[in-house]
């Protein structure tokens, strides 16, 4: 079968290393940057922390820095009001934190020389506009191992109680990312734990989605292995594992990032994009609750066609799960997919143990998110999944 055509956008350089955001000071320099904006989590703004002491370093040097702190899932109300703040002097904007805030600085990165409404451009709710912009640089340096932001072309806003969409252009690329494990050991271990069962979900939707391509493919699998006994070696492992786990983790989220940027998702972030903006959610906790009803969904559906891309993806559930789960090599395929949703199962169980109804879902209260889940990452997903399949998934995991 010949190989679908696909294309990939120019990717961001690429700084990797543990501690190697205390080389970026001296990059700053050479991009020579007179005019800056920061946005930063709040945390890391406080004295002593990075961002603040990179502020500090900024005006020693006499860069001029407009700084902003994000906490919370970022509204398209925020980027404008940030992009309002800053003049057109500025030469480039610095994401400092986790997903929202590298999400938010994107965004004001593209708007910022056209002084342009983000609701112009907004998927869904917008006025629709293609983003034809000319953009600032976008630097980021990812302080949780997650959303893969870093990497995609994509920001997130959401308004709660009605929507959660994207601003999209591969102009909203970065320019540069800093990736250092180090900023891993401080993240609480809900939010790191959260944060990589995203990522994972994202490498996996990537790999089996319709979209899928050998370049994500290749990239997905990769991060797949990056992944798997991360978790574990940060919990009991030495300080030499733990170290690596955290490296392990950080490439993956980046690699997901670039996976879903180009072959997109399916219906477990279908289904979390419309949970994210009705109900206070944290997006990692409803994507690990979901990941194995919905794998299970999907594998029961494909197991009911002939076609040679249904028998494909059923293939590549079965790779995901003698990655998983080795002693599964020598066993049936059938054997191979169960044992696959049962090992999904044990990774949310063991590591996110919130349940959905812990953040306000019912059996009762379904239908907004129902009603709004079939455009965006739902198109991705290797089958059609009806009404009561996709609410029977949220159900299981209530």
């Amino acid at each position: 079968m010949m190989t679908a055509n696909f294309s990939i956008p120019q990717q961001p350089q690429m700084h990797f290393g543990w501690g190697i955001r205390h080389a970026f000071k001296s990059q700053l320099l050479q991009y020579n940057f007179q005019h800056l904006v920061v946005i930063s989590s709040r945390f890391l703004t406080r004295p002593g922390q990075f961002s603040a002491d990179l502020v500090d370093f900024c005006h020693k040097n006499d860069m001029r820095v407009s700084l902003f702190s994000v906490s919370g899932e970022p509204s398209p109300e925020l980027v404008d009001e940030i992009v309002a703040s800053c003049g057109t002097q500025n030469q480039a904007v610095l994401g400092i934190g986790g997903g929202s805030v590298l999400d938010t600085a994107k965004a004001v990165a593209g708007l910022i020389p056209s002084r342009r409404s983000v609701m112009d451009f907004l998927e869904g709710v917008g006025k629709g506009e293609v983003f034809n912009e000319s953009t600032l640089p976008f630097i980021a340096l990812p302080t949780t191992a997650g959303t893969g932001s870093e990497t995609t072309k994509n920001a997130v806003l959401s308004k709660l109680g009605h929507y959660k969409k994207s601003f999209r252009s591969d102009k909203l690329l970065a320019k540069a990312i800093w990736l250092d494990p180090e900023f891993l050991v401080s993240c609480p271990k809900d939010v790191l734990f959260n944060t990589g069962m995203d990522a994972f979900t994202q490498l996996l939707e990537s790999y089996t989605t319709l979209k899928a391509n050998p370049f994500t493919d290749a990239l997905a699998w990769q991060g797949m292995q990056l992944f798997k006994d991360a978790f574990e070696n940060i919990e009991t492992g030495t300080l030499e594992q733990q170290q690596v786990a955290y490296g392990n983790l950080m490439l993956a989220a980046s690699f997901s990032g670039t996976t879903l940027a180009n072959a997109g998702l399916g219906a477990v972030h279908g289904l979390a994009g419309p949970i994210g903006a009705f109900f206070e959610a944290p997006h990692g906790a409803v994507c690990a609750n979901l990941l194995a009803p919905i794998s299970a969904l999907n594998i029961q559906t494909l197991q009911t066609q002939d076609s040679h891309s249904a028998q494909n993806t059923l293939t590549k559930y079965a790779q995901i799960s003698q990655l998983l789960t080795p002693d599964s090599l020598k066993q049936s395929i059938e054997t191979q997919l169960k044992s696959l949703i049962e090992q999904l199962d044990s990774l949310s169980n063991r590591y996110v143990p919130q349940k959905l109804q812990d953040f306000g879902l019912s059996a009762d209260n379904l239908e907004p998110v129902i009603s709004s889940c079939r455009a965006g990452s739902m198109l991705g997903n290797p089958v059609t999944l009806s009404d009561q399949q996709l609410r029977s998934a949220i159900t299981h995991s209530l």
